[in-house]
């Protein structure tokens, strides 16, 4: 059989055609490696190519194979996890807000209603291919920043002298929780500048200061620093991955210097020259002494009362007193709720079932070949997470900072709902398409190219 014949026939068995090339070139390299292998042995040049062709099998078999391996492979386990957590969070926040003299029956059912749209979402985006996000990544980055900026300037909303929200349409929009969309962009726009040097690390510093500014301003300086620090962890992967030809630990030293200075010099900037209600939050923060009479009256203070009459399984004595009192915000405190309602066993349950599924999102996104889809998906990872300690900092306590933190799974929400739902997809969509993508083409600078081919 030529060798033209048995990639054709090969290649007829594998069903994801865009992987079909890639396969051709890994196998013809095969061929030509043991047809020049056989003619060292003194065969001739067309003995050779026949005996080499003979030895790769049966070109059907082959290809059988190779579809096997190189097929969408879907995380049927997280999906059903994920599954099973939506309908909890909304047996849970149905509960919650009918309790609630703010919130009532009809904003659970709302709410029911928010997650039910937001898991097809979800496998939508799970099916869709990420990879073309990659061809264009600056111009999709740049363009969702102009986006966003327009949606402020002609749809804002003003809640409480805030500019956090727009209204679309008779609907309204977190634009804080938009910007988490953001970060697998950005995620794609350090992948284009693999193999520069000091420039590329520069331009993707300029490319994480638009949205921080745009947050700060908003002013949502909880929200700035969750995705100043998620694109400050995404640059670091990037640079211990040996991405950009740089002194690592020099660069890995400033960004470290920016982790912290960031966040710092946020807090100091709503604390010095921010509104009243800002400082007070800033300070109420930070109080930790129980008997201080600061926590006397704050939301941070209803916590930890009820937290110290949770017990292991059960009913709270008094909980009603601090929902249906609206002395603690059912939205924002769903997960110290189910402590309330249920127990602290069971809201150690749902926290250690979130922490997994996001621990499982770490490390395949870590384990991905796939370079793009690495740094894409740990973007997702990290806002998701980030926001998630916030969230349960507050839950039990320890913090306020995390007061309006979105809860995976069980927060309030349409714009949370479907924005968590789309970054959770993307991650689905990488894992399944592990062993069908292959790397990008990068054009480089000169006019070379550089190709990086997965065969998994």
């Amino acid at each position: 059989m030529e060798r033209r014949d048995y990639l054709e026939l090969m290649t007829g068995q594998i069903r994801c055609r865009k992987m079909c090339p890639v396969i051709a070139r890994e196998v013809e390299d095969h061929i030509e490696d043991q047809k020049q292998a056989f003619m060292a042995e003194g065969m001739t040049e067309e003995e050779a190519e026949k005996a080499a062709v003979e030895e790769m099998g049966d070109p059907v078999e082959v290809g059988v194979e190779m579809d096997q391996i190189h097929r969408p492979k879907m995380p049927w386990k997280a999906i059903l996890v994920i599954a099973l957590m939506e309908i909890l969070s909304g047996i849970f926040a149905a509960f919650f807000l009918k309790q609630s003299e703010s919130y009532g029956y009809v904003a659970g059912i709302r709410q029911i209603f928010r997650i039910a749209m937001a898991f097809p979402v979800m496998i939508l985006v799970c099916y869709m291919d990420y990879s073309w996000i990659g061809k264009h990544a600056r111009l999709f980055a740049g363009g969702y920043l102009l986006f966003m900026v327009l949606m402020r300037h002609f749809f804002v909303l003003q809640i409480n002298g805030a500019a956090r929200w727009i209204g679309v349409g008779g609907f309204s929009v977190s634009l804080s929780l938009m910007s988490w969309l953001f970060l697998p962009l950005y995620g794609a726009v350090l992948y284009r500048y693999r193999g520069e040097g000091y420039g590329a690390v520069l331009k993707a510093v300029v490319w994480m200061l638009p949205i921080v500014g745009f947050l700060i301003t908003c002013p949502d300086s909880v929200m700035a620093g969750t995705v100043g620090l998620s694109c400050i962890f995404m640059l670091m992967l990037a640079l211990e991955k040996g991405w950009y030809q740089v002194a690592v630990r020099k660069v890995m030293a400033g960004l470290g210097i920016l982790t912290v200075g960031i966040p710092a010099g946020i807090l100091a900037y709503f604390f010095f020259f921010g509104a009243e209600y800002q400082k007070m939050r800033i300070r109420a923060m930070f109080v930790l002494d129980k008997e201080a009479g600061r926590m006397k009256g704050t939301t941070l203070g209803a916590v930890r009362e009820l937290l110290s009459r949770c017990m292991a399984v059960g009913r709270a004595s008094g909980v009603d007193r601090f929902w249906a009192g609206d002395r603690i915000s059912s939205a924002d405190y769903m997960m110290l709720g189910i402590a309330g309602y249920f127990g602290i066993l069971v809201m150690v349950l749902c926290i250690a079932v979130i922490a997994g599924l996001l621990c499982w999102f770490l490390r395949s996104t870590l384990k991905q070949k796939n370079q793009l889809g690495m740094m894409m998906g740990f973007g997702c990872v990290m806002v998701l997470t980030i926001q998630f300690l916030l969230s349960l900092l507050a839950n039990i306590g320890i913090s306020g900072i995390g007061q309006c933190a979105w809860c995976l799974f069980f927060g309030y929400g349409r714009s949370g709902q479907m924005v968590s739902a789309v970054l959770m997809g993307i991650l689905l969509s990488i894992y399944r398409h592990q062993n069908v993508t292959p790397e990008l083409v990068v054009e480089k600078r000169g006019g070379t190219k550089c190709w990086f081919v997965i065969i998994l």
